[in-house]
């Protein structure tokens, strides 16, 4: 009986060690706030943006388990998109090497990275660029060497910006800079958050997720799907497969209003009329403005004035569902089958993540996932 007493006891103690272990290996990156906001400023200054990531080994860690968050830098830098393939090695050889913050910083369709490391794994980052024809320069820095690669060598020129003022976290995950936004970055196991400036209060998560923006075109173009949409003022609703989409400040035009109504167009309760068109049946708000959704029950979701900046609360299930139902509206239309098969692929992706809430207004900015 002892010796049975001893092996459970033996075996919960392993077991508390592995999951300390487990709970060390998959923590969340974090540095000082001084050491990051150093890295950035060590950037060129004519860079559009950067982010200055803290521990990253361990943020890649984080971002395999969590890549929803990757979708940040897409929307951040979408022209920088096509140059990554070619930086991925020289990447994560960085990553895996770095004596401190890794810094990633891009200009138009270019991009860069810079880490601290030891000069032995300098040798070998630079063979690896020779390699892969990636421009790479390598400066002493006090018992090592900084490297910083970069698919245009134009991007490695210029000198240094500056950082961002003292703010109120002494750790971060990350710091970033968009155009002369400055974000904070805070991760935990399942939520990333970001501050810039003075944080509003971020839209309650309750009824269908709601979506809106004070110029819609602009906001589709950071996806890659702009051309034709108004630079408007704009209310998007999704609950399930059920949607609705309203411009406040926007007067449809006659042309629109019969496209959308060739098969019919009833009167219905509350001044509202039900279309049957190319998009098949749809409710439609009286004026002012423009709202259409795919039930009656939808069009008091984008109902109000016209919205004022960026905001959202937004469901990944919700998401999910509206790519799909967008895929199948597309993948009726030959030349846009690509832009469906991409739209099938983000579905699982948005499914993953629980909740995306934020709101950006031009004295601060927040921005919370959560998984």
């Amino acid at each position: 009986m002892r010796r049975i007493a001893v092996l459970l006891a033996l075996a919960a103690l392993g077991g508390v060690v592995a999951s300390l272990a487990w709970r060390w290996w998959t923590a969340p990156p974090r540095a000082r706030a001084a050491t990051l906001a150093a890295a950035a400023a060590a950037v060129p200054a004519q860079a559009d943006g950067l982010v200055a990531i803290a521990e990253p080994d361990r943020a890649l860690r984080w971002l395999v388990r969590r890549p929803q968050a990757l979708g940040l830098l897409a929307l951040a830098a979408p022209d920088a998109h096509a140059a990554l393939p070619r930086m991925r090695a020289i990447l994560a050889a960085l990553a895996r090497d770095a004596r401190g913050p890794l810094t990633l910083w891009w200009r138009g369709p270019d991009v860069a990275v810079a880490a601290s490391v030891d000069p032995a794994a300098g040798r070998s980052l630079a063979e690896l660029a020779a390699i892969e024809g990636v421009p790479l320069r390598s400066t002493p820095d006090g018992g090592g060497v900084t490297i910083a690669a970069a698919s245009a060598a134009a991007l490695l020129d210029g000198g240094p910006g500056t950082g961002p003022e003292d703010g109120p976290r002494r750790e971060l995950a990350a710091l970033a800079r968009h155009g002369t936004r400055w974000w904070q970055l805070e991760a935990g196991r399942d939520r990333l958050e970001l501050v810039s400036g003075v944080p509003p209060e971020l839209p309650r998560a309750t009824g269908p997720s709601v979506l809106t923006t004070s110029d819609l075109a602009a906001l589709a173009a950071m996806a890659g799907s702009g051309a034709g949409l108004p630079h408007a003022a704009a209310r998007l609703a999704v609950a399930g497969h059920d949607w609705a989409l309203g411009l406040p400040a926007t007067v449809p035009s006659a042309q629109l209003q019969r496209i959308l109504s060739l098969g019919g167009d009833t009167a219905a309760d509350a001044g509202a009329h039900h279309w049957r068109g190319l998009l098949g049946d749809l409710w439609s708000a009286p004026p002012p403005g423009f709202a259409v959704a795919s039930s009656p029950e939808m069009l008091a979701a984008v109902a109000g004035a016209p919205p004022a900046g960026e905001a959202g609360a937004v469901r990944g299930a919700d998401l999910a569902a509206a790519c799909e139902r967008a895929a199948d509206a597309l993948e009726r239309v030959p030349w846009l089958a690509s832009r469906a098969a991409a739209l099938r692929r983000a579905a699982p992706l948005a499914a993953g993540v629980r909740l995306a809430r934020w709101r950006v207004t031009p004295a601060g900015g927040r921005i919370v996932l959560e998984w």
